[in-house]
């Protein structure tokens, strides 16, 4: 694996010919798997706030650079996606459909 793996050369007249960045869907994901740990987005952004941060990541919980477009996510979860709390009926209603599909 190298760089080139990830450039090309640009299509556009007006790059005279420069290196650019392939489009992430244009590599294969054995290669972005060998390059890049986080496969998740959310993983990701964690990691670049945490390189952000010079791998400090008790900085990354006080960061204050709110006009960040990464900032609500830097705890690497979503804020805007609120966890579901179940009954415990729906809790049951779950386990046996998940018991009833493994015995299928």
């Amino acid at each position: 694996m190298t760089k080139r793996d990830f450039l090309e050369i640009s299509p556009y007249q007006a790059d005279g010919e420069e290196l650019i960045g392939k489009h992430p869907g244009d590599v294969s994901a054995d290669i972005l798997r060998l390059k890049f740990r986080a496969q998740n987005p959310l993983k990701a952004i964690r990691e670049k706030c945490i390189d952000c941060s010079c791998g400090d990541t008790s900085e990354v919980r006080k960061c204050v650079a709110v006009d960040c477009a990464l900032w609500p996510f830097r705890m690497g979860t979503n804020p805007f996606r609120k966890k579901r709390t179940l009954s415990s009926e729906e809790k049951r209603e779950r386990a046996e459909r998940l018991r009833t599909e493994a015995s299928t």
